[in-house]
Formats: structure tokens, C-alpha cells, sequence
């Protein structure tokens, strides 16, 4: 049986790079914490010239949160392990594409409320299987894990949870953090949550062509990926893309 290029290397890459520690809490508790290797990639999102979308507030990789302030060094070395999108509360999230939920929850300080959802590679077109977890959202999902979901569904609100306090301040930060990882593909799909034959990756990932080198992507010609949007009315612009930003855009 060949194996496809594209599948080769993420699977070299998934090799190289997929790992991570359990360590105690910062309050000195038995509960793991995952700390996992992040390399900044450089990679921006570039969105339709005739829309205007919530930006990413703090990328991929970044040292810095959206005010500027420096990220401690107690978790991934100190960088952003996936992105946040600046929103104000109650803000509905979409999901980035067809899948299901697996999981659902309420965590503490940098977590807050949670949805995880699944997309295999038929869902995306891509050649892995994608899990993404969508945090600080303001209330509890309503849907359930094994619930299917369709790109561009609204699936949660954007909160402030798990931010009041400490970096945050006493108000909070209301945004969405979105975490990516990618995968082998798997018959049926592990559900556990994070997975543990996942690699925490950019989330931008998501929107790259199927055979683009996610192990070297200093290759690609340009940095600025390109972003299927959806707009209030739930259209997809461009239309049929399995892979969308997870929050409305609206046209000029």
C-alpha cells in the first residue's frame, strides 16, 4: 500500500514533536498539568477584503497577551499554546467545522467553561484528524458529547470565565481561546480529551491546504492563510469550504 505524502509527513511530524509532562499544579496540588512544545509558526490569518472579522488578539506562539503583558513561564515555556479572539461577552462561537462534541466542562483559573469538538479528516479535507477546544466561554453548551455539529453552527457564547483574577485583574478578559490538535487518523476516533496521540499545533493549521508541509512551514510562499468566513445569515464565503473562522463576519 503507497502512503500518501501529505500523511507521511504528518506522521513524521506527530513523531518528532508530540509529547508532554505532567507536573504539579501552581498551587501546589496533585492535579497534572499538561505542558506541551510550542514553536511559533508566523503564520497570519488573512480574511476576505469585503468583511471584517474579530482578529486574533494574541497569536499562536506569542510571549505577549492581548495588552502586551509578558505569559509566565509555567506552562509550554511561556508561549501562547493557540489563539485568542477579543470578544465581547455572549458573542456566538461557530463551529470551525463538521464534527461532533466529545467533551464539555468547567475548569479553573485559564480555562474557565470548555467545548471540545472533533472533525475527522472527511470533515475537513484534511489528512488528520482535528480536535479543537474552545475556552472561557460564558455559559454551559447546550449540546452534548455525540452530538454532531456543521460548519459555521453556533455551538457556544464567548465569556470571560476562568480569566477574573490574577493576569486577567479583577475584571476579567472576555475573548475566545481556540487550541488545535492534530492527530492520526483513528478507526473509530479516540475521544479522549486532550488526546493523547494529539500535538498541540496552531489553529491556523486548519485552514492550509491538504498537502502543505505542516513539518516545514517555512516552505510556504506566503505566511498569510487565507480564512473561509461565515457570515450572520450563515453563508459561507467562499462557498463549499470545509474549514471556517470560528466567530461571524460581516461585509464592508
Amino acid at each position: 500500500m503507497k502512503t500518501c505524502p501529505a500523511i507521511g509527513l504528518l506522521a513524521a511530524f506527530l513523531l518528532a514533536t508530540t509529547g508532554y509532562t505532567q507536573a504539579q499544579s501552581r498551587n501546589g496540588g496533585s492535579a497534572p498539568r499538561l505542558d506541551y512544545e510550542v514553536r511559533p509558526t508566523g503564520l497570519t490569518a488573512a480574511f476576505p477584503a469585503s468583511h471584517v472579522c474579530a482578529p486574533i488578539a494574541s497569536a499562536w506562539g506569542s510571549q505577549e497577551r492581548f495588552d502586551n503583558s509578558t505569559r509566565l513561564q509555567n506552562r509550554n515555556g511561556g508561549l501562547h499554546g493557540g489563539f485568542d479572539i477579543s470578544l465581547q461577552e455572549g458573542t456566538p462561537i461557530l463551529a470551525m467545522a463538521a464534527g461532533k462534541v466529545i467533551a464539555k466542562g468547567e475548569g479553573g483559573m485559564l480555562e474557565g467553561i470548555y467545548l471540545w469538538l472533533q472533525h475527522t479528516a472527511a470533515d475537513t479535507g484534511l489528512p488528520y484528524r482535528a480536535v479543537v477546544k474552545y475556552q472561557h466561554l460564558s455559559t454551559m453548551p447546550r449540546l452534548n458529547p455525540g452530538e454532531p455539529v456543521s460548519a459555521g453552527q453556533i455551538v457556544a457564547s464567548s465569556g470571560l470565565t476562568g480569566t477574573i483574577g490574577r493576569a486577567f485583574g479583577p475584571s476579567g478578559y472576555p475573548h475566545l481561546h481556540v487550541s488545535l490538535f492534530i492527530a492520526p487518523v483513528s478507526e473509530p476516533p479516540n475521544i479522549t480529551v486532550p488526546p493523547p496521540d494529539g500535538k498541540l499545533s496552531d489553529p491556523l493549521l486548519l485552514f492550509l491546504p491538504a498537502n502543505a508541509d505542516v513539518a516545514n512551514l517555512s516552505t510556504l510562499p506566503d505566511p498569510a492563510v487565507r480564512v473561509a468566513i461565515v457570515e450572520r445569515d450563515g453563508r459561507i464565503e467562499p462557498a463549499g469550504s470545509k474549514v471556517v473562522w470560528p466567530v461571524h463576519c460581516v461585509q464592508r
